[in-house]
């Protein structure tokens, strides 16, 4: 009743009922399309080249790191730490492991206690490793240390120049002369000459002779306290000037390393030239052409 009553007040002034609300729509959410994931991508790591590469495979020289390993039977070995490619003709092959650098074992005192109870031995108690063994002050033997890469190099350069000399000159007398060098020692002891000249002086003299001038070289060389002037002198020793006209340090390593390579050749020669005399007393020539 109360509702029609409020109708016919509101009909009697003027007043229009209010008008019901349309329910609110609700709010639709669209779904956005679905993001299509893309492909992943994939990260390429550059790999850097390996130390180690084969013979010839576009390296410049025997240099660092890319030079030439020969290993030997065991083709994936990898170079030891100490054979860096610093120096020239280092192919990473020391299977002996004579170049390894020195490394001495510090040990403690002993006890000493003959009233104790326990009389304790020295131990190891650390190690100790040759860091330089560069030439010092003294005559002959300049090196404080035998068995060091550094006494090895002069000495492999040493052997295997002498060997270039001596394969030559094997080969040359034997073809101006006719006589095996192995037999040049008794020849020249009947009848003492040089080049074609009789001298007249026994063969104890020109021995005595050689150890005196080999022996003043020797003591010469030994007091130069560089390392790169007692392997490489130049001077009198380069005659054509090679190292001198070089200017590249790259250059100047490979000659080097040329040089060495011929030396080990011509040692390897050498000690073939040596056991053929040994075995069948034959001389160079002969053994390699049968004359």
């Amino acid at each position: 009743m109360a509702a029609i009553a409020s109708l016919q007040v509101n009909a009697l002034f003027g007043k229009k009922a209010p008008a019901k609300a349309a329910p609110a729509k609700k709010a639709t959410l669209k779904k956005a399309a679905p993001v299509k994931k893309s492909a992943p991508v994939k990260k390429t790591v550059t790999k850097k080249a390996p130390a180690r590469k084969a013979a010839g495979a576009g390296r410049k020289g025997n240099i660092g790191p890319n030079r030439t390993l020969w290993n030997g039977w065991d083709s994936k070995a990898e170079a030891p730490a100490y054979l860096d490619g610093t120096l020239p003709g280092d192919a990473g092959f020391d299977p002996a492991g004579l170049s390894k650098p020195v490394e001495y074992l510090q040990f403690g005192l002993d006890s000493l206690d003959q009233n104790g109870v326990i009389n304790a031995s020295g131990n190891v108690i650390g190690k100790l490793k040759k860091v330089d063994n560069k030439p010092t002050e003294r005559t002959i033997v300049p090196f404080n240390e035998a068995f060091d890469i550094v006494r090895f190099r002069e000495c492999e350069l040493q052997h295997s120049r002498w060997a270039m000399l001596g394969l030559v000159g094997v080969i040359a007398a034997e073809k101006s002369t006719g006589i095996s060098w192995a037999d040049a020692g008794k020849v020249l002891n009947e009848q003492p000459s040089y080049l074609g000249f009789d001298i007249n002086v026994p063969l104890k003299s020109l021995v005595l002779i050689e150890v005196l001038a080999m022996g003043f070289a020797e003591v010469k060389r030994s007091s130069e306290l560089d390392s790169n002037k007692r392997s490489y002198p130049g001077g009198y020793f380069d005659p054509l000037n090679f190292a001198g006209k070089t200017t590249s340090p790259e250059a100047l390593f490979k000659l080097k390393t040329a040089e060495l390579k011929h030396g080990r050749l011509a040692m390897v020669g050498m000690l073939g030239v040596a056991a053929q005399a040994t075995k069948n007393g034959e001389g160079a020539l002969e053994a390699l052409f049968g004359q």
